[in-house]
């Protein structure tokens, strides 16, 4: 499915961004932080913005070693146009796509033609003793317009630090993306041209992995190596990664992690989440498992497409559960030997006071976000969606499964009028309501389909 959201609306002649954010993984820009200086390239930035199209950093050292398909590198480029490497500097974007070529070692976090020289926007960049973080915060494409921009952020690190989940040095962050392509490489409005790409390059111009190649708008991904995916599907996602392998496969890649996970629970009531990974590598498979022990009753359901491999998890835990419990979901690759990833949940059982906990098992239950709620969830397939606060210029609704696919879309404005919804034909799973104030999305809340 695809369909046209308007972006953010511009002043005439001066132009204004009003967000709100959403994406856990995304890290607010704050007196930390340093705008990267843009030094190299046909098009050098000058101080004390740099904002430039065809440019990059010097060499930056890391106080830390930063592993890279079995090496370690201790300085990096920062590159304006949706990259960061670790051999030398990348000023353009070209239409080859991934690989980008030899000695060209690379992490692309959207590789595209970012042209911030007259947006608002700015790169930037924190160094701490054991990671980097850079950001793409407000950039523009080129030809510059004034009401589409992106931001997204890479961060790297020594394979320890807490910021990331265990097992990973390195992570993708999007939000609120609204561009795919410059007018340059043949687009128009920001789609249509030389689709962005997201994944990595080894510098031996034949082996890199591929998260997807984005090129529409529309919230549809058609697996890493079509070049049709839509971009808005990437709006707040993460991918999360290791790079510190011996050979030329990266490990299953952790979709939309934040570095933790924690949820309370009282006995009896019913706790549901998702887990998803990507196979970024032409040949790659997965197999999903799940470790709970201890926990009495829990149930899972896997279901796979277009390279992604999602495992939903039920927990439904008794009096006698009371206490905290680790449960480990992990993706294990077919390579030989077997790569694998995983990712930690903590679930907390309290034996709640029966005064205090939700009608039922948790069937009746709200669930809610700041701006609107869902009641009943879990529920059949039949829910009624409520505003909790009135918000100007409502546009629309849209409810997405698991692989990122359109099953509803509403673009009634709602107001305080509850909108009772049926996804009764849909499969039992968990599903995600977005409300859409025109192309900015400002609520996701989690419905669970039994």
């Amino acid at each position: 499915m695809k369909k046209l959201f308007l972006g953010l609306f511009g002043l005439i002649g001066v132009c204004a961004t009003t967000y709100s954010q959403t994406c856990n993984c995304y890290l607010n820009v704050d007196s930390t932080y340093q705008i990267v200086p843009m030094p190299l390239g046909p098009h050098p930035g000058t101080a004390p913005l740099y904002q430039c199209g065809d440019c990059s950093s010097a060499a930056i050292p890391l106080p830390f070693s930063f592993c890279f398909y079995g090496k370690n590198y201790d300085t990096v480029y920062i590159n304006a146009k949706g990259s960061i490497s670790f051999q030398n500097p990348v000023f353009n974007f070209t239409n080859v796509g991934l690989p980008q070529g030899r000695d060209t070692l690379t992490l692309d976090a959207f590789l595209a033609d970012v042209y911030d020289s007259l947006t608002p926007g700015e790169i930037y960049y924190k160094i701490s003793p054991t990671h980097l973080i850079v950001q793409w915060n407000t950039v523009g494409y080129q030809t510059f317009d004034c009401d589409l921009y992106d931001n997204f952020q890479v961060i790297i690190t020594n394979g320890a630090d807490s910021i990331l989940p265990a097992g990973n040095n390195v992570s993708y962050c999007y939000w609120l993306m609204k561009w795919a392509t410059g007018d340059s490489s043949g687009g128009s409005g920001g789609f249509f041209g030389v689709p962005a790409k997201v994944g990595t390059s080894e510098g031996d111009g034949v082996h890199f992995a591929q998260f997807g190649a984005f090129d529409y708008h529309g919230y549809t991904y058609y697996g890493p190596f079509d070049t049709n995916s839509e971009l808005y599907w990437i709006d707040d996602k993460s991918f999360t990664f290791n790079t510190c392998v011996t050979g030329n496969i990266i490990p299953p890649v952790l979709v939309n992690s934040d570095s933790c996970y924690v949820d309370t629970i009282c006995a009896g009531d019913t706790l549901v989440f998702g887990t998803t990974f990507l196979c970024p590598q032409q040949g790659q498979t997965a197999t999903i498992t799940e470790s709970a022990p201890g926990l009495s009753v829990v149930t899972t359901d896997t279901i796979s497409g277009n390279s992604l491999y999602h495992i939903t998890t039920q927990v439904v835990p008794v009096l006698a559960d009371t206490g905290t419990y680790k449960i480990t979901v992990t993706a294990t690759d077919n390579s030989v030997p077997p790569l694998t990833n995983y990712k930690k949940y903590r679930i907390i059982v309290k034996n709640c006071d029966t005064a205090k906990k939700d009608t039922g098992s948790g069937i009746n239950r709200i669930s809610s976000n700041n701006n609107f709620s869902i009641y009943p969830n879990p529920n059949k397939g039949i829910f009624t969606v409520s505003m909790i606060k009135s918000l100007a210029g409502i546009t629309g609704i849209e409810i997405d499964n698991l692989l990122g696919e359109a099953v509803y879309t509403n673009t009634s404005a709602m107001n305080y009028t509850p909108l009772t919804i049926d996804l009764s034909s849909q499969p039992k799973g968990v599903y995600f309501i977005k409300i859409f104030s025109g192309g900015a999305m400002m609520g996701v809340n989690k419905v669970v389909i039994q």
